[in-house]
């Protein structure tokens, strides 16, 4: 019974070497290779129970000492105090079959070589995803690096459509408001002139009647004597004369006024007087009519024009108020909501970029640690075997062989 639990104590200590590996396995694995390499290792678990069964029963049997201890000082793993067990059958080798032993230990390298031909096998097919994953995120950093760019030229290209069309919009603003008053302006420079024209037409009317007056007066002339009648009249008339606002013609009939007083207070109809009178007044008269003429030509061309200037004035504000105005605010409008959209997609794919470049990095780290996975556990592999013919040559140095 106490060789039982002697044993049991060793399987005990094979199964915490065995756990300690597949812990230690697990933390350079991702999660399919920690799934494969615990189940390798609870594979080789039962085989190695297995395998000590068979020496638990040759325990049984041999309980002795050996006496080439130092063949193996001063072990440093559980493997090597376990395979030191192993030594303390050698002084039994002349006395039974150790066959199996032997094959236990060939079936335990075999399957430390199958493990390291699956290991390389396995960090081929990670090699040759690790390739394919790094091509397509290096790509999707590409792509989204272009696309990043892309959206910011066409928001800067954005931005200046809507600067230029604010610009825009305030120059037409300032146009129509400039317009608006060179309109009111005209309208009340187009009043103006009419009020003015009324009232130089009202002066020459109002003269031209006057000397019509006088001549028709003069002309009835007959007795060399005015009556008082008569006297009246040409005070009145002269009077008439004065009172008319016609500066440009006063020059003309500011005489003829002086001659109607003349004539009045000398009450002497002196025929040579009245008929150089009388050419005076049709003289002037004919110069008011030319006058007269001339003040409606001028009038009604200027107001033609004007009323013309007046209506373009009057369609550059309808087209800037209902079509240019409007236009332009549509289009910051527009322009706004594109910028929006546009920058949304900018934001989106600056976010994709830096997920990509966070996945390229996190698989690059990953490749780093599988490589060095890679190779602690071809070391580890490596080292096994190394125990395991060690253990050989050692036992067949104790005597004990196949048979």
């Amino acid at each position: 019974m106490l060789y039982f639990a002697y044993l049991n104590g060793y399987f005990y200590q094979l199964k915490r070497v065995t756990i300690k590996f597949v812990n230690a396995d697990v933390n350079y694995c991702n999660e399919e290779i920690e799934l494969y390499y615990i189940n390798f290792h609870i594979y080789i678990e039962k085989r190695i129970m297995r395998t000590f069964v068979l020496l638990g029963l040759l325990s049984l049997t041999f309980a002795v000492t050996i006496s080439n201890q130092g063949t193996l000082t001063n072990p440093t793993s559980r493997v090597e105090r376990i395979m030191t067990k192993f030594m303390q059958l050698s002084e039994m080798s002349t006395q039974f079959n150790f066959n199996k032993l032997f094959d236990a230990i060939d079936q335990l390298s075999a399957q430390l070589k199958q493990s390291e031909v699956d290991e390389n096998n396995l960090f081929d097919a990670d090699f040759a995803q690790y390739v394919e994953d790094q091509a397509f995120y290096t790509d999707l950093v590409t792509f989204y690096t272009a696309e990043v760019a892309q959206h910011t030229e066409d928001l800067r290209s954005l931005n200046n459509h809507l600067e230029s069309y604010q610009q825009q919009l305030t120059q037409r603003q300032e146009e129509l408001d400039r317009t608006q008053k060179q309109k009111a302006q005209l309208e009340e420079t187009i009043r103006q002139n009419e009020i003015t024209y009324n009232k130089q037409i009202s002066d020459f009317n109002t003269a031209i009647d006057v000397l019509d007056q006088a001549i028709q007066l003069l002309s009835g002339l007959r007795n060399p004597v005015l009556i008082q009648t008569e006297q009246d009249q040409l005070k009145t008339l002269a009077t008439k004369l004065s009172s008319i606002n016609l500066k440009n013609h006063r020059v003309l009939y500011q005489p003829i006024v002086d001659m109607f007083m003349q004539l009045a207070q000398n009450n002497l109809a002196n025929q040579d007087l009245l008929k150089k009178v009388l050419s005076m007044l049709n003289g002037l008269r004919n110069s008011l009519d030319g006058g007269r003429n001339a003040l409606t030509s001028n009038y009604n061309s200027e107001r033609a024009s004007n009323l013309e200037l007046l209506e373009s004035y009057t369609k550059k504000i309808d087209a800037l108020v209902n079509e240019v105005i409007p236009m332009l605010q549509d289009l910051i409008a527009n322009t706004i909501e594109q910028i929006k959209v546009k920058t949304e997609l900018l934001n989106n794919a600056q976010t994709n970029l830096d997920e990509a470049k966070e996945t390229l990095q996190f698989i690059e780290d990953r490749w780093v640690k599988r490589k060095a996975q890679h190779a602690a556990l071809l070391a580890e592999y490596e080292k096994e075997q190394a125990l395991i013919a060690q253990t050989i040559t050692v036992l067949q140095r104790g005597g004990v062989r196949r048979q």
